[in-house]
């Protein structure tokens, strides 16, 4: 996309996010986008509204479906790109939504690798340590098991990685005895 396209997007996002903020929505409208952000990657839906084959009356009604949903905003957010004829840009809209919402927020998904899950307890006893160490609100832990980490584990979020698996550490012996 070129810098025209962000701008149209910045145009709809930046007042759409700043009113989600002001209402204290924030936490609904973020649940409610996440929602659909799976369902497009799932259908690649982002594809159809942006087909040049596709009419405008068909994208419209595709978005539609998505008005049933509970929060006002984002059906008045659906409402305008329809009005407006901007039915493709909903997907990007809603990426840039999400990622300014966090920004603003300052909580984000916390992504732990670890060779085996996490009990609950375990998860609990992290929360607080990743919130100090990387100075964020964790608002929801997702966990990715990977055998090659060998023991430990390496936590991301908000582009940000604490790593204390072996497999770094064992790296790390490698290039000192180089």
């Amino acid at each position: 996309m070129d810098k025209r396209g962000y701008a149209i997007i910045e145009k709809y996002t930046a007042p759409f996010v700043q009113l989600v903020l002001e209402k204290n929505q924030q936490r609904d409208v973020f649940i409610e986008l996440s929602q659909i952000k799976e369902i497009f990657e799932e259908t690649h839906l982002a594809d159809f509204l942006s087909h040049i084959g596709v009419n405008q009356a068909e994208k419209s009604k595709v978005l539609r479906l998505f008005q049933t949903c509970d929060t006002v905003l984002v059906n008045n957010l659906i409402e305008v790109l329809i009005a407006n004829g901007r039915e493709e840009l909903f997907y990007p809209i809603l990426l840039d939504s999400l990622k300014k919402i966090e920004k603003q927020t300052n909580e984000f998904e916390v992504v732990i690798h670890s060779v085996e899950g996490l009990s609950d307890e375990q998860k609990a006893r992290l929360i607080p340590l990743i919130e100090k160490k990387m100075g964020l609100k964790v608002r929801s832990i997702k966990e990715h098991l990977d055998k090659s980490l060998i023991g430990g584990f390496a936590i991301t979020a908000n582009h940000k990685i604490i790593d204390t698996s072996i497999k770094r550490q064992l790296k790390a012996v490698k290039e000192k005895l180089k």
